[in-house]
């Protein structure tokens, strides 16, 4: 499915009629619903995030494209389903919420603890310490928890969600082998591969669901790859299949201050209702939270006539001076992620060599392209190393990240290097090496503004440089699965990693996610080969380097690692990043929010997709209701 409508047209279509329906509470334009309003008297939030309908698709297997607002993909998912625990980025320190504590220990369980596990109780706890031989990760439940239903919130829930992840192939289980309850408030994850990281991927990562939902899917798991079968082989090929299928007949239960009320969904908005149940409940200051749904250009309409709270969008330069003209606040939290240029391998073999990309990088200019795309919320990449620039001074030594190559915009030294690979100029357009004119479609998400003006200019860059590019703007939902099938040429998708902060998350975007990873949506994916060749490095095999970026219990120890990856990642560029997403959120005050954190407020340095700021600041209180 191709093409939307232009942003700014919507805007002079729709915005006044939009704004009538706001204030009367009437039917919105454009098919988007009937405003909730709050005439009871209930307190509530209006938030925006996309979601399919279950009209179109939309379902609530939370592991699979197309659910409905799952956690942990999903800002609000988190309220729904709580985390193990949550991250503040700035001070490395967790704000613990299903686990009360946590620590790594040695021996599987039987050694010595490590010497300052996470704290019992509220509020802030540090960073786990573990011993240089830890092999294994403890985990505690906190007492009293239940779900939505009644029934209580158990160790085992957490072992199930582990398992089904493993069916989905989540990287966790590149470095653990097992997980096992050890009483109904305590369990282990077994580490065949030591690292810091996994307190991640579990704390954070592996968001519980209810047993009574998957547990059955959990054990099927445990029979199929505890037996030593692997996704490749035939059953773990049909349990991948037949979980993708998998529709729970009933919203699951959950744990969460909030719960979706299923009559509510309709293709334009839908409501979280209060869980009285949840651990929570009594902390959070709003009865109801309406979330409007749609990306930018349907959205967009909804924001200036402030009836939404908070909303991620990406919204263009000219929304965000309307915004801000009208008394919205805009954030600027970092994404520590952006778009990217990917390359599909498997048939544009005139791009397996890494010179023809690294050429491709110099006729790109990148500051032009985020400028264009987000204003002074797109910054283009410096160090070009897969991950943030801000996280590259903290990992790389000065001298180290003075060596990555930039890549500055020189259009003339990309022909350069395009001719010394046998490719020529007929006329303005270039031919490949085999004769054949350089033609190629780039497909964009239709929907994400920002990303799509990148498209567009990326598209007409191109083209001025002397390639034949046919710009496809795909609907947003579908863009990712085309990538994952392998029908593209060029696309723009994600680089960096905005969900952890350590390098190692990004690394694993540039080469499993849309190419190892394809095979959940049933493709080879971009077809980048892990088993290769760096001048840097020689022959690399990197799957492993990946998984060695995070390996063992020290942070000091993985940074000649993570050194060499970016080097390696800066050479091969599997993806050329363009820019860093930085947001322009808008954070409307005094209406139902009393105020969000300020410009200059530690919560401000969260990835805002990942420990986000709505979720953290209901999980601590902070938040306000007018």
């Amino acid at each position: 499915m191709a093409a939307s409508m232009n942003r700014r047209r919507f805007l002079g279509t729709a915005g006044a009629g939009m704004a009538a329906a706001m204030l009367t509470g009437g039917a919105l334009p454009g098919g988007l619903g009937k405003v909730v309003m709050a005439q009871d008297g209930g307190k509530e939030f209006h938030g925006a995030y996309p979601y399919t309908d279950p009209g179109a698709g939309g379902h609530f297997n939370s592991f699979v494209t197309n659910a409905i607002l799952p956690p942990p993909a999903t800002i609000y998912g988190e309220i729904i389903n709580v985390p193990l625990g949550m991250y503040f980025w700035e001070s490395n320190t967790w704000l613990p919420l299903v686990a009360s504590g946590w620590e790594f220990v040695a021996g599987g369980g039987t050694g010595t603890p490590a010497a300052s596990p996470v704290a019992e109780g509220e509020g802030l706890a540090p960073l786990t310490t573990a011993p240089e031989d830890a092999d294994t990760l403890i985990v505690h439940i906190r007492e009293g928890l239940t779900w939505s239903d009644g029934s209580p919130i158990t160790a085992q829930d957490v072992v199930d969600t582990m398992w089904c992840y493993r069916i989905m192939s989540n990287t966790v289980w590149r470095y653990v082998d097992d997980a096992q309850v050890v009483d109904d408030l305590t369990f282990s994850v077994h580490m065949s591969v030591p690292s810091t990281v996994v307190e991640r991927y579990v704390i954070r990562g592996m968001v519980p669901v209810p047993s009574s939902t998957y547990g059955e899917w959990a054990q099927q798991a445990r029979d199929v790859f505890g037996a030593g079968k692997t996704i490749d082989d035939p059953e773990g090929k049909q349990l991948l299949d037949q979980f993708n299928q998998f529709r729970p007949e009933s919203l699951p239960a959950n744990s969460g201050p909030y719960m979706i009320d299923e009559a509510s969904i309709t293709n334009a908005q839908m409501t979280l209702v209060k869980n009285d149940a949840s651990y929570w409940a009594d902390q959070v200051p709003f009865d109801r939270i309406i979330n409007f749904n749609g990306e930018t250009d349907t959205i967009t309409a909804v924001v200036l006539s402030k009836e939404i709270d908070y909303a991620t969008h990406g919204f263009s330069v000219a929304t965000e001076n309307q915004m801000m003209e009208s008394g919205i606040r805009v954030l600027r939290p970092p994404t520590y992620s952006g778009p990217g240029l990917l390359f599909n391998y498997g048939k544009l073999t005139e791009f397996q060599d890494a010179k023809a990309r690294q050429a491709l990088a110099h006729a790109i200019n990148r500051e032009q392209n985020g400028t264009i795309a987000l204003g002074d919320s797109g910054v283009p990449a410096q160090y070009m190393a897969g991950f943030a620039d801000s996280l590259v001074t903290q990992w790389l030594t000065e001298d180290e990240a003075a060596g990555l190559n930039s890549y500055a915009y020189d259009p003339e030294a990309a022909a350069t290097m395009l001719e010394e690979l046998g490719w020529s100029k007929d006329g303005d357009v270039w031919m490949k090496p085999d004769g054949s004119e350089a033609a190629y479609e780039l497909s964009f998400p239709a929907e994400f503004a920002d990303w799509s003006a990148a498209g567009q200019d990326l598209a007409e860059q191109l083209t001025d440089f002397g390639f034949v590019i046919d710009p496809r703007a795909i609907t947003f939902t579908q863009q990712p699965i085309d990538v994952d099938q392998g029908a593209f040429d060029f696309a723009v998708r994600g680089w960096g990693n905005s969900t952890n902060p350590h390098p190692h998350f990004s690394f694993s975007t540039a080469f499993f996610t849309h190419n190892t990873l394809a095979v959940n949506n049933g493709g080879t994916g971009t077809q980048f080969p892990l088993q290769t060749t760096s001048e840097i490095a020689g022959d690399v095999d990197l799957e492993a380097m990946v998984v060695e970026s995070a390996e063992g219990m020290s942070l000091d120890a993985q940074k000649s690692k993570v050194a060499i990856m970016a080097q390696v990642y800066n050479e091969l560029l599997p993806a050329i990043p363009l820019w860093e997403r930085f947001g322009n959120n808008c954070a409307l005050e005094g209406v139902r929010v009393v105020a969000w954190p300020a410009d200059d407020d530690p919560l401000l340095k969260q990835s805002f997709y990942a420990d986000n700021i709505p979720a953290m600041m209901l999980f601590q209180g902070i938040m306000e209701a007018v």
